[in-house]
């Protein structure tokens, strides 16, 4: 079965569901509101031995119910469950209105419901939940609603679909990690991620800064990122459509279709994702007399980035030996134009990159002991294939000009490569709960990956001439992971003890970057076996405050990509060793008058070995164990709400991450230094308004407008007395060369979401960078200058 057959398929399946919903017939149905009349999407509502949850527009349904009494039971994440009687119905159609109350910022933020029997309590490992169903109307993306979240730092280099990289309090790259509801997402590729994936697909963004709970399997340092995707429930369908600047299109549907009995549950999604990215930037180019560069304002003309994702899915659930058994299929593929290197230094005009794959997944979960034991086990094997092409006989320069040549390849490293990546991952969790005060859980995840690939232009064996890519690579690791958590004190405080065991294995070819030949000489193979532990508390004050302490000592192991390379810029490095890192944390939340929200956070890190991606032979990068660092910061976070429809929210991140311990004469300079290329304070400011009963009596208009400040940061590393001398250095400027500066950015962005009714039809519209400033990710890539957006929703109740 080709990858277009499957797709295509998962897109009829997806709008045939659409046709199967608006044929079905309700007994009873209503909408969920909140205090404010604003409808409460994904609440889960249960009727009888029925469940099902509430869409966008708070509206939820049950088809033919049997003539009786029952408890209609309503719950929502951040609100007061509430139960409703109904004694007499009679089989007819019965329309229903639930209003919910909320809970405490507390209650708001606890775990999920199922994830753990405390949902009702806060944890101790500080989480910060971007709830995507308030916004998944808005003409915005992930990245840009991930952006104003504190201590939340993302770099695209390539515009709107390019691979994201995010700094977690100024820890960045492989040190966070990615899951999608706990399972760590490395065997979706770039098929499943922040760039790429649209609000519609996601329930909640979790960031977690630090330590991360067992149930997510991995050894991160920085932090960790979980995408939730909707709990499919019922039956129900809806489309989008976005359309924006710079040739940019968003398209997608989605669907359900459960049984009258809610034993079966079908579905699937499809999303299609297409950018030019085609926005001008200030380049260097040599003037055509004197041959010195000039800076020109040019569009780029090689950028774009295509993605189509797909999933369909058939689900058993409510049974006797399983409350839920899933069984998945997820098909994506994804192309990327390269426009220049890590850096903007030269244009390129045909070198590409595609990746695409087949998953299927199984999941099973069951709870045992009267719920006291919680089963989750997810099994995916799959064939993640990766191609690179740069074939061209000939160069392109910043005008698009193109000039033949008789050798092959726009850069120095040509390839047509084909990398398929088999992988097996599997991940089990168990949570038995002892007695009311005391929960043990189990976390397992093991994967397997073995690689291989061919190239045609790539380095071959000195012995035989092989493809050295035809040598297969191996990476395995495992992460067990055991916790223990303890209420005392009426459970006002809270303790979680963590141990977490790491082993990996992994063999490959060092040097396939090199021109000369490599032989089995240059094969390497490293593991190692590390233990980590952590110990996180909550202790709430009263029913407004509370406070958190968190320590650990940790390692994060080097990455498959890291020793093997990605055959693009990347080159392999087998010598890498682990990071290891001892942290701190330390935060204090209140809640004022019901409406004002404060929250400050801390941390304190020393990192030995820290595993960084530096240039070593343009355009080539290899990740290194670079530096020693050491630091700390804080971030401060306010919401308030005033005048019933308006909501202001501000926050700030600061960071002081140093080199230390550098002996070299050479290089002693170093120490005291801040850690290069990362952002060391950023704010973000926001206003939102909610009005309704403009047009007429069931519509609604939403408005928001979002500022973000980023201090100025350095591309390379300087010594500590060329800093600026203001105080906590947000002010002045750096002694020293222009081109080394990533300079202050300041980002306005705003826009509004219009429901004509509660039902139906959206519209959103957004402009981004509206003052049209100068924006620059890290390595200095230019970002868009101002763009418009425009997105139509419609679900069907």
């Amino acid at each position: 079965m080709t990858r277009f057959t499957l797709l295509t398929g998962i897109s009829i399946l997806a709008i045939h569901t659409t046709s199967l919903f608006a044929q079905e017939q309700q007994a009873v149905s209503g909408y969920i509101y909140n205090a404010n009349r604003q409808p409460i999407e994904a609440a889960t509502i249960r009727l009888g031995g029925l469940e099902t949850q509430s869409n966008q527009q708070g509206y939820f349904s049950f088809a033919q119910l049997p003539v009786g009494a029952y408890t209609l039971r309503v719950s929502a994440l951040g609100y007061a469950t509430q139960e409703q009687q109904l004694e007499k119905y009679n089989g007819r159609q019965m329309n229903i209105e639930v209003l919910l109350l909320p809970q405490s910022k507390m209650l708001a933020e606890a775990s999920v419901e199922g994830r753990t029997h405390q949902s009702q309590r806060l944890q101790p490992i500080k989480t910060t939940l971007i709830d995507t169903r308030a916004v998944s109307t808005q003409a915005t993306s992930l990245t840009e609603l991930m952006n104003r979240a504190p201590g939340i730092r993302i770099r695209q280099s390539g515009g709107t679909g390019s691979n994201p990289d995010v700094s977690v309090n100024g820890f960045q790259g492989k040190a966070i990690k990615y899951f999608k509801d706990g399972v760590p997402l490395d065997y979706l590729g770039d098929g499943y991620s922040i760039a790429t994936m649209p609000l519609e697909a996601i329930n909640h963004i979790e960031i977690y800064r630090g330590i991360l709970p067992i149930y997510l399997g991995a050894d991160a340092l920085g932090g960790a990122i979980n995408l939730v995707p909707h709990k499919t429930t019922g039956t129900k369908a809806n489309a989008f459509y976005e359309i924006g600047s710079f040739g940019s299109h968003r398209i997608g549907v989605q669907g359900s279709k459960s049984s009258q009995d809610n034993r079966w549950l079908l579905g699937g999604e499809l999303y299609y994702n297409y950018a030019k990215n085609n926005y001008k930037a200030w380049v260097e180019v040599p003037d055509p007399i004197t041959k010195n560069p000039e800076l020109q304002h040019l569009p780029f003309f090689h950028n774009g980035s295509k993605h189509l994702y797909g999933e369909v899915f058939a689900q058993l659930q409510n049974r006797s030996w399983a409350d839920e058994l899933r069984f998945s299929l997820i098909g994506f593929d994804l192309s990327r134009e390269q426009q220049h290197p890590a850096m903007m230094t030269d244009a390129y005009g045909a070198v590409r990159a595609k990746q695409y794959t087949l998953a299927p997944s199984l999941r099973y979960k069951k709870a045992l002991l009267d719920g006291k034991l919680h089963i989750d086990q997810f099994i995916s094997y799959n064939n993640l294939q990766t191609e690179r092409i740069d074939t061209l006989r000939g160069s392109y320069d910043w005008y698009g000009n193109f000039t033949p040549k008789t050798s092959i390849g726009e850069t120095r490293l040509p390839s047509q490569s084909h990398i398929n990546e088999h992988q097996v991952v599997s991940r089990s969790n168990l949570s038995y709960q002892i007695n009311a005060h005391t929960q043990l859980g189990l976390n397992y995840v093991f994967t397997q990956v073995n690689r291989r690939g061919t190239d045609p232009y790539g380095p071959t064996l000195e012995e035989t001439g092989v493809d050295v890519l035809q040598l297969q690579s191996t990476y395995k690791k495992q992460v067990l992971g055991l916790s223990l958590d303890n209420y005392w004190f009426d459970e006002k405080l809270q303790n979680q003890l963590m141990a977490k065991y790491y082993n990996y294995n992994a063999s490959g070819i060092q040097n396939t970057w090199l021109s000369a030949n490599v032989g089995e000489k240059d094969r390497r193979t490293v593991s190692g076996n590390y233990w980590s532990l952590a110990d996180a508390i909550r202790y709430r004050l009263s029913t407004t405050s509370l406070f958190r302490l968190g320590a650990e000592y940790t390692y994060r192991l080097p990455e498959r990509e890291e020793l093997f390379g990605n055959n693009i810029f990347i080159v392999p490095n087998f010598e890498l060793k682990p990071e290891q890192s001892l942290n701190f944390t330390l935060g204090y939340q209140q809640t004022f008058f019901s409406s004002l929200e404060v929250e400050a956070n801390a941390f304190y890190r020393r990192t030995k070995d820290q595993i960084l991606l530096v240039t070593i032979d343009a355009p080539n990068a290899q990740y290194k164990n670079q530096e020693n660092v050491r630091g700390y910061g804080f971030d401060l976070d306010v919401n308030y709400r005033f005048w019933t429809n308006y909501r202001f929210n501000a926050n700030a991140t600061w960071t002081n991450l140093r080199l230390y311990g550098i002996t070299s004469e050479k290089n002693e300079w170093m120490n005291d230094a801040r850690l290069r290329n990362t952002p060391y304070f950023f704010a973000n400011i926001g206003l939102q308004g909610k009005y309704g009963n403009l047009l007429r009596n069931s519509d609604k208009l939403d408005i928001f407008v979002n500022y973000n400040f980023m201090r100025e940061f350095y591309l390379e590393t300087i010594p500590k007395s060329w800093e600026p001398n203001g105080f906590l250095g947000l002010s002045g400027n750096a002694n020293v060369n222009s081109n080394l500066i990533i300079p202050n950015q300041h980002l306005l962005s705003g826009g509004f979401t219009y429901h004509p009714s509660y039902r139906g039809l959206t519209i959103g519209a957004e402009v981004r960078n509206i003052l049209n400033k100068n924006l620059y990710d890290y390595y200095r890539i230019q970002r868009p200058g101002r763009s418009f957006y425009l997105k139509l929703s419609y679900q069907i109740p």
